[in-house]
């Protein structure tokens, strides 16, 4: 599982939690001076990995390219650190690939914060609504293997992109799922 994130989050730990024995979470981060970087004990089968700056893209592509290149196993999931992940999160992404082969979950969040009113319109119609009609990956919940894909025009690709999911769902197919 990759998860891009410069700071330790609750979603850090809700994906951690979530991990059997042979699951690993990449924490993927920019630099050593990144609050995440400070972290002395980490839950088993999570690593840090640095992605360093990057050069041609932006940040998270960078830091999603880093962890493909880093992960140990064939299939991924990539999510963001920006929403709670239910207890059944994984189990149900994981179900979803078996039946229907790469999947996105659709975005949905509730704002802590006063922008919240302003903003969650506009990712409920330019995130929610086009994933839902469109069936367009949403890195904050995707799940692929990486026979889905041509793993090195991909990460190829994705080294010169500001849009991860964006790039992902021009290179595999996905179906969205409604939660």
């Amino acid at each position: 599982m990759l998860l891009p994130t410069v700071s330790w989050t609750h979603a850090c730990d809700d994906v951690a939690a979530k991990l059997g024995p042979e699951d690993e979470v990449l924490i993927i981060h920019d630099t050593e001076d990144d609050p995440v970087a400070d972290r002395n004990t980490l839950p088993e089968n999570v690593q840090l990995i640095p992605a360093g700056g990057p050069v041609g893209c932006s940040g998270k592509a960078n830091a999603i390219a880093v962890g493909m290149e880093a992960a140990n196993y064939y299939r991924f999931v990539w999510t963001d650190d920006d929403f709670h992940h239910p207890s059944d999160w994984l189990d149900r992404l994981r179900e979803d690939y078996a039946e229907y082969g790469p999947t996105t979950e659709l975005p949905a969040f509730v704002g802590q914060d006063p922008l919240a009113v302003l903003l969650e319109p506009v990712y409920a119609l330019g995130g929610t609504l086009g994933t839902y009609m469109g069936d367009h990956a949403w890195g904050g919940s995707v799940i692929f293997d990486r026979s889905d894909l041509d793993g090195e025009r991909f990460l190829s690709e994705l080294r010169q992109t500001i849009s991860d999911d964006g790039r992902l769902g021009e290179h595999t197919d996905v179906t969205s799922v409604q939660r």
